[in-house]
């Protein structure tokens, strides 16, 4: 297994410039995901890594060891694609066993590797199906399977579970933690999915236009936002984002407060309070979402009994002071708390 270390990587197609002096430093064994929406260099980072692109300038470094000027064979990583890419004319067993044919790995150490992979992922039974016969959370154990047969240093997966419907998307990113937890291997996950990101990582990268946002720990991303974007990224349904001036504070902030946090009532227990009309309840399971009109602003809350509270009435919603989170209105920095 290795250790990943990124420093001042720059990648430009021509005058665009693409990732922009990205700095980051991967632990060994470490599950990191690279999170950020479409086009915002993910993937291009994850083929960097991989040695798929060259890169403008910077380091890539495994181990402390150079390695940018390697090929993709060389550096011992395997990548996961998000069309599983197997060979339809091959079964599952020679589609496990062909980047070890492609080594001249000899056969009895190729069917043993083989038969650890499929007995690690629970596929010993599909070992003679051919791809079309296999359903798709199937093709994508097979995928992995020859990704970690040959005991690669790095595993990168490139939005691996996109295909999958929501239910087996659910149990693969659990079979894909628990694989990574009995290997040990460092795995580089890219997904847009932001649940997917704080479900099965250590640390979370998120991205946007090319630029490294925040990098830490998927609650400390959560509760301590490094930006607004970070802030407005992460969490489901997003932030609240109000003008400073509307909630107390100063002109030059926006206050951000999370759907989660804002719940109707008033007082001692909600010292921080905002009012307006009711325009939306929408339930969502043993809670509602209220959409509240404050301020020309639509802001969310949360309530578990909507007894009493109906469309166009005037409502009061308060969180605690701590639940607050306050930003420059120029440059979306998180600021601290100045009220």
């Amino acid at each position: 297994m290795s250790s990943i270390n990124i420093a001042g990587l720059n990648k430009r197609y021509g005058q665009t410039h693409v990732l922009k002096g990205l700095d980051l430093s991967i632990k060994n064994g470490e599950f990191i995901s690279f999170l950020g929406p479409s086009g915002c260099g993910k993937s291009t980072l994850l083929f960097c890594i991989a040695g798929l692109e060259e890169i403008s300038d910077g380091s890539i470094r495994f181990d402390g060891r150079e390695i940018s000027d390697l090929g993709p064979r060389e550096r011992n990583i395997a990548l996961v694609f998000q069309d599983y890419a197997l060979y339809p004319h091959m079964t599952v067993r020679d589609n496990i066993a062909f980047p070890l044919r492609q080594q001249k790995i000899d056969a009895a150490t190729i069917a043993k590797q083989v038969a650890w992979a499929a007995d690690v992922l629970g596929i010993q039974a599909l070992l003679d199906r051919l791809p079309a016969a296999l359903s798709g959370g199937q093709r994508q154990r097979v995928a992995v399977g020859r990704a970690i047969v040959r005991n690669p240093s790095v595993l990168l997966m490139d939005e691996p579970l996109s295909n999958l419907d929501a239910s087996l998307r659910v149990h693969m990113r659990t079979e894909i933690r628990r694989l990574q937890k009995e290997l040990g291997i460092t795995v580089i996950f890219v997904t847009h999915d932001q649940e997917e990101a704080m479900v099965l990582s250590d640390r979370i990268a998120v991205m946007n236009n090319g630029v490294l946002q925040q990098f830490a720990a998927p609650m400390d991303v959560y509760s301590r936002p490094a930006n607004r974007f970070v802030a407005g990224f992460i969490g489901s349904p997003q932030m609240n984002f109000l003008p400073g001036d509307l909630c107390g504070g100063a002109a030059d902030h926006v206050v951000g407060v999370r759907p989660h946090d804002l719940k109707p009532g008033n007082g001692i227990a909600n010292p921080f309070t905002l009012s307006g009309e009711l325009v939306l309840v929408e339930p969502a399971g043993p809670f509602q979402f209220l959409d509240i009109a404050i301020g020309g602003h639509i802001v969310r809350a949360t309530c578990t009994d909507i007894a009493g509270l109906s469309p166009g009435e005037t409502i009061t919603v308060g969180a605690s002071p701590e639940a607050l989170r306050y930003f420059n209105a120029d440059t979306g920095a998180r600021v601290s708390h100045s009220r």
